[in-house]
């Protein structure tokens, strides 16, 4: 399903991926993979979603220290995962970080940035996300899922 949508829409997208994200409950933690390229609003979706989901810290994009671990107030999801894989080669550099073991947690809800540089690591029921720049405040977001 694709929509366009603006700024002011994130919030009501970060409430639609929480919604299919919560669907898709199983025994292992959910991931949602957000494509798109810099600036399109990757990370301000993930605010909002850790928002969605009670998170009380600043979230900001952890590109330099590649993972951040949130408790949220959310009685599905305990941990928000927020990875960005801009600077991986391999899922395997994202699995020395722990990503297998972060994986088998039902309730971790795993967002990350930037997911074809670590596709070779992620289930095949990730939920993906591709965002793409229509002009400066409206955006496509595309979500695929099964």
């Amino acid at each position: 399903m694709e929509k366009i949508l603006t700024l002011n829409d994130i919030k009501k997208v970060a409430t639609d991926i929480l919604k299919v994200a919560q669907k898709k409950i199983k025994k292992n933690a959910s991931v949602v993979a957000f494509y798109g390229d810099l600036g399109v609003g990757k990370t301000t979706i993930t605010k909002e979603l850790a928002k969605d989901l009670g998170v009380e810290n600043n979230v900001v994009s952890p590109t330099f220290v590649i993972m951040k671990i949130y408790k949220t107030k959310n009685k599905i999801f305990k941990n928000l995962i927020h990875i960005d894989a801009y600077r991986l080669k391999n899922g395997q550099e994202l699995n020395h970080l722990g990503f297998k073991e972060i994986l088998k947690n039902k309730e971790n809800l795993i967002i990350i940035e930037w997911p074809n540089n670590v596709e070779d690591c992620l289930p095949t029921d990730t939920i993906k996300i591709i965002l793409e720049h229509k002009n400066e405040t409206t955006r496509s977001i595309k979500f695929c899922y099964n």
